[in-house]
């Protein structure tokens, strides 16, 4: 395989080419692959198609991958594969807001959000592959967190020095009405406090938001959500964003510490999205 990569505007997401995932990856093209993915962040490759064991198996490469906590969502006989759809694993119906695990992943997933912020170790990277799309809408968007710091006026990167997030799984679904947690799944995710902002492994510093935050750390209800709304406006402006609309076999690689994203609305009663996704696993205790 000879990789080649086209990078978008900025230099935020990158297409990625000449890698066929069905394949086993060779020394040279994976780390080809590492170098310009630590580059762009998001990184797009176009024409995958693999089996479910192919697609653990070449994410493993990255580090291990999180285990999800609801078995009802993830691929059969993966636990490391989180079925993102609209449709019934088993039957193939459509999934209602009456499911309160779809409606809590629904409510959750269509903010702006970072994979797993609501661990202490949050994940490193995410793989997810479109095997059916939707006949419009359900693009997913990112945003370069990074970018985004590094614009902020000096007096508001002052302000935010010192202040942290606290983050809990199904704080966003909840606020809109989902169903609490399980008290098992509440106990294997409790609560944890994040800076908001953080240093990056490279020594970039980027803001570390997204809908997992309940409040911040300290700081009054109404001040908290304002200073939370403020930066999460700012950070997914049109010139950190990039957005991506779905075909089958693609596959949208991205870094979890320096990017948010969140999924576009379509037609979920009727119009069938089946995308699945890995994640490797946190190696990096968020820092200020």
């Amino acid at each position: 395989m000879t990789l080649s990569i086209r990078p978008h505007a900025s230099d935020f997401a990158a297409d990625a080419m000449g890698i066929d995932l069905a394949q086993p990856l060779d020394d040279a093209t994976y780390h080809a692959w590492k170098l310009a993915f630590e580059k762009h962040r998001v990184l797009v490759l176009h024409g995958q198609h693999f089996n479910d064991d192919r697609h653990v198996a070449f994410s493993k490469r990255f580090g291990p991958l999180e285990a999800f906590p609801e078995e009802e969502m993830c691929a059969r006989g993966h636990n490391t594969i989180l079925r993102v759809s609209n449709v019934h694993r088993d039957t193939g119906e459509f999934l209602t807001m009456k499911d309160a695990a779809y409606a809590s992943f629904v409510l959750g997933t269509s903010e702006w959000h970072i994979d797993s912020s609501y661990r202490r170790m949050p994940s490193r990277c995410s793989f997810l592959l479109a095997r059916e799309v939707p006949a419009s809408g359900g693009d997913t968007m990112f945003a370069n967190m990074a970018m985004a710091y590094a614009a902020l006026p000096d007096a508001k990167k002052t302000e935010l020095e010192g202040v942290y997030a606290i983050h809990e799984f199904g704080a966003m679904a909840q606020k809109k009405g989902a169903p609490a947690k399980t008290p098992e799944v509440r106990t294997k995710n409790p609560p944890v406090r994040h800076p908001l902002v953080q240093r990056l492994p490279n020594g970039e510093r980027a803001l570390f938001l997204g809908s997992h935050i309940d409040t911040l750390d300290g700081m009054g209800g109404e001040q908290a959500q304002s200073l939370i709304a403020e930066m999460t406006e700012w950070a997914t402006r049109p010139e950190f964003t990039y957005r991506h609309k779905w075909n089958v076999g693609d596959m949208v690689m991205w870094d979890n510490l320096a990017t948010m994203h969140r999924g576009m609305p379509y037609e979920r009663a009727g119009d069938r999205r089946v995308l699945q996704r890995t994640t490797v696993a946190g190696d990096w205790a968020i820092a200020a």
